[in-house]
């Protein structure tokens, strides 16, 4: 398994979205996946990072989405890209990483 938590890191670094980051930084193991990456903030303002693992999860049949959504919001204190920002600061690096970090948790 690799280490996506850092690669997400490192793709997000790089200029790219927090949901590209994320989804793509499992390009490896995905193979189920349609390879289209979330569209940030397009459900209801969520963050991408959020969205990209959602997706994740339900691609490679990981569980409830709704599971890592708890932990993300427990963590943080929000689901909202706005208000991730307005409460936490431009922290996107830490979400993106977590975002990864929990998805490679629940592939254990």
């Amino acid at each position: 398994m690799g280490n996506h938590e850092e690669t997400a890191r490192t793709i997000h670094r790089s200029g790219n979205s927090c949901s590209a980051s994320v989804y793509n930084a499992f390009k490896d193991v995905n193979t189920s996946g349609d390879g289209k990456v979330p569209a940030p903030r397009s459900e209801g303002g969520k963050c991408g990072a959020v969205l990209a693992a959602e997706k994740l999860i339900r691609e490679m049949g990981l569980g409830d989405p709704d599971a890592f959504d708890e932990v993300f919001q427990a963590q943080y204190g929000s689901l909202k890209c706005g208000e991730l920002m307005a409460r936490n600061g431009r922290q996107c690096n830490e979400y993106v990483g977590f975002a990864a970090a929990k998805v490679d948790e629940m592939r254990v």
